[in-house]
């Protein structure tokens, strides 16, 4: 360390501006090229779940469509399996609070009621287009929301879930 100290005091004062210029620009091409590297791999990682994102979805459908498949109107816990994965994909499955068998659901149309807790508006669409988006899609004939006591961008959500559409 004292020898390029040493080194750069024998050098005149316009040496010592290029050496440093010369010495930020290597940086901030290095920098620049881990940017670039970082974000290459963060698309390539985004379109490799998207990837699976898909695949899962087809087979989720074809398995539904399967012969001997439960019957998602009248099976409880398919309506279950079904929000639960509606829940994960719109992300929202660490905000679901209790997911309950409804009171207004009957033997042919059960209806499970959904608690999320500090959920954004947001999130809330989402789960509301993943439950519409999943074929056969679920209804949604009821849904609450509260603000937050601490948060007012934040809801306490209450939805009740059936298989179909909301009458």
């Amino acid at each position: 360390m004292t020898a390029v100290r040493a080194w750069l005091a024998g050098r005149s004062e316009r040496e010592r501006r290029l050496l440093t210029l010369a010495g930020v620009c290597a940086l901030v091409i290095l920098m620049g090229g881990a940017t670039i590297g970082v974000q290459n791999d963060l698309q390539r990682l985004r379109a490799r779940v998207e990837a699976r994102t898909l695949e899962l979805a087809q087979i989720r459908r074809l398995a539904a469509a399967a012969p001997g498949a439960p019957d998602t109107q009248s099976d409880g816990a398919t309506l279950l399996s079904r929000l639960q994965a509606a829940t994960d994909a719109a992300g929202v499955a660490e905000r679901v609070a209790a997911m309950t068998p409804a009171e207004t659901g009957s033997e042919t149309s059960p209806r499970l009621a959904v608690r999320m807790t500090g959920a954004s508006l947001a999130e809330t669409v989402q789960l509301l287009h993943a439950l519409d988006r999943d074929p056969p899609m679920l209804g949604v004939p009821r849904l609450t929301l509260r603000r937050h006591p601490d948060d007012p961008r934040r809801f306490d959500v209450t939805l009740e879930v059936a298989a179909g559409r909301a009458p």
